[in-house]
């Protein structure tokens, strides 16, 4: 089993249908979820905050830091 943990959740987040963890049978699956996550997050949300993943022991974390 592998998570995928949104380390911080703002306001955007909070407002959107995104859990702030998710279990899946592997780390591929957690990867390829995390990864479509930042990607949606960085699109359409308002653009305070950058998201990114990082691999941590056997999960994928959202890192949130401020843009620009």
């Amino acid at each position: 089993m592998a998570a995928v943990i949104v380390e911080k959740a703002c306001g955007c987040f909070r407002n959107s249908d995104f859990e702030q963890e998710t279990q899946f049978d592997t780390i591929d699956e957690a990867l390829e979820k995390a990864n479509e996550m930042c990607i949606i997050m960085n699109e359409d949300f308002c653009h305070k905050h950058k998201f990114k993943t990082e691999y941590v022991d056997g999960n994928v974390i959202i890192k949130m830091e401020m843009n620009g």
